[in-house]
């Protein structure tokens, strides 16, 4: 878990980074899971919850390291997007009403690809360093708690 989700980001950006600072460009994109940059628990996910956490922190050092070569590093957590939703549109999801979600419709890959698609516009360098959570409102981390009325 710790070797694919945080030592495999760090080699392949150690790797890329040369490549991105010759050509004053570039933009790395890692995925956490919602509010990581808090370091939550995670009940059953330590192992993901510890290699996500600290993908988060490189990804915000690597902004602060690249930053004047035109380098942007910017984490994505996206929801509970599940089974065909992964690779169906916003479109289709709002035909699908999905009441455990507070928007109304589950999140789709579409609405993964649009915020990395903004991220990597050449007029989004201002954005480094940031975790953005795309949940719909859904408390992903701790959804499995039974919730007790009144507490």
């Amino acid at each position: 878990m710790l070797e694919g989700n945080l030592s495999s980001v760090f080699h392949f950006v150690k790797a890329v980074v040369p490549v991105m600072k010759k050509q004053q460009f570039g933009r790395i994109i890692t995925y956490g899971f919602q509010d990581v940059e808090h370091t939550p628990g995670w009940m059953y996910r330590a192992a993901f919850s510890a290699a996500k956490s600290g993908l988060a922190s490189l990804t915000k050092s690597l902004a602060l390291e690249v930053a004047e070569y035109g380098i942007t590093a910017n984490m994505v957590c996206p929801g509970d997007i599940v089974g065909d939703m992964k690779e169906n549109d916003i479109i289709k999801a709002r035909l699908l009403e999905d009441k455990e979600t507070p928007v109304g419709r589950s999140g789709t890959g579409e609405d993964i690809a649009r915020i990395i698609e903004f991220l990597c516009d050449e007029n989004s360098d201002m954005i480094t360093g940031s975790i953005i959570s795309a949940s719909g409102g859904v408390d992903v981390v701790h959804k499995s708690k039974k919730q007790t009325p009144g507490r």
